[in-house]
């Protein structure tokens, strides 16, 4: 099998003829914007030489690096063959590594021509995957992100400045730190977190979303906690004190249905009430599954005779939140 080696630092990053087909990766690629925002529908705009992307990989692999790199758009279950060698990325904790796991990586673009390609009339784009260090041959995390390159002037735009303050903004979630520009949390559809934050000045920092680019509202501050309202699409946190400021990315997530059932036992012919909705006000369907010990009439229970009744409840779901499943126990008792 040929393969073709690339130096980068002390590391090498193979491309090889073959893929072999794996299940859906498991680390999450976000585009953002120079701030740390996340781009509308994490869609990659229009590109030029010069122009720098941004992003933020989730979900990491534990012990493991990963490679970033500009390349002509490989067939399907390949991996490309025409690639930016010396423009590549090494994502590892290892020191020499272009970035770190939590870094927000930059990835300069350029019209391709160096390395025999030409993004002016090719399909380009940028290509995640494993290192060859930690994760020869594995192609399980491989992804790739197409983009249109137009020939002009870079117009990427740099953050804007702001004055330099000594003063620093942490924010946690249950007593976990957050890290800025890393996006280590879902945020599941209507589940609020409470966040605590603070200023190593001692003042309280402010809280707000940064408007999502395509204009709709996808997750709101309530007091001190955060909520998705949709369970698609990512947010970005910015806490805030004077000129010191931090963003905190987020994925969102399918909510969990939950129901409050708190009946145990109910007495043989007296009809009990089951509970009717889920939180997200989903209609419950029961079943029995011991007939000879009860039934049941829509969400009403009814126990024939001693023992044991066993129920299942399920609740449809929808794209905001998952099915709702599960087995109740219930004594039925003279």
């Amino acid at each position: 099998m040929k393969k073709i080696v690339i130096a980068i630092a002390s590391t090498a990053l193979v491309a090889s003829s073959t893929y072999v087909a794996n299940a859906a990766p498991t680390t999450t690629v976000m585009f953002t914007a120079p701030t740390g925002a996340p781009l509308a529908g994490n869609t990659l705009p229009t590109l030029t030489s010069g122009d720098v992307v941004t992003m933020v990989i989730g979900k990491f692999p534990t012990g493991k690096g990963m490679y970033v790199y500009q390349a002509v758009q490989p067939a399907a279950g390949k991996r490309p063959t025409v690639f930016n060698k010396s423009g590549s990325l090494w994502i590892s904790a290892t020191p020499g590594a272009s970035f770190k796991p939590s870094d927000l990586i930059k990835l300069t673009i350029d019209n391709g021509r160096a390395w025999g390609a030409d993004c002016a009339y090719q399909s380009c784009g940028i290509q995640v995957e494993l290192d060859s260090i930690s994760s020869a041959g594995d192609t399980s995390e491989d992804q790739f992100f197409p983009f249109t390159y137009v020939a002009g002037t870079s117009t990427t735009t740099a953050a804007p400045a702001t004055p330099a303050s000594s003063t620093t903004v942490t924010a946690s979630i249950d007593g976990t730190t957050l890290e800025q520009n890393k996006a280590s949390v879902v945020l599941a559809y209507r589940t609020p977190l409470t966040v605590v934050t603070t200023a190593s000045d001692g003042t309280t920092p402010t809280m707000k979303f940064t408007a999502d680019p395509s204009g709709k509202t996808l997750c709101v501050v309530e007091g001190r906690t955060i909520k998705a309202v949709t369970a698609t699409g990512t947010c970005n946190l910015e806490v805030r004190t004077g000129t010191s400021v931090g963003y905190y990315p987020f994925y969102l997530g399918q909510g969990t249905q939950v129901v409050k059932q708190k009946i145990k036992k109910v007495k043989r012919g007296k009809p009990t009430s089951l509970t009717l909705k889920s939180n997200f006000g989903e209609t419950i369907a029961y079943q029995s599954t011991s007939k000879k010990i009860c039934t049941l009439v829509d969400n009403t229970l009814i126990g024939l005779t001693p023992g044991r009744c066993t129920i299942t409840a399920t609740a449809i779901g929808t794209d905001n939140y998952k099915e709702y499943k599960a087995k109740l126990g219930i004594l039925i008792t003279k």
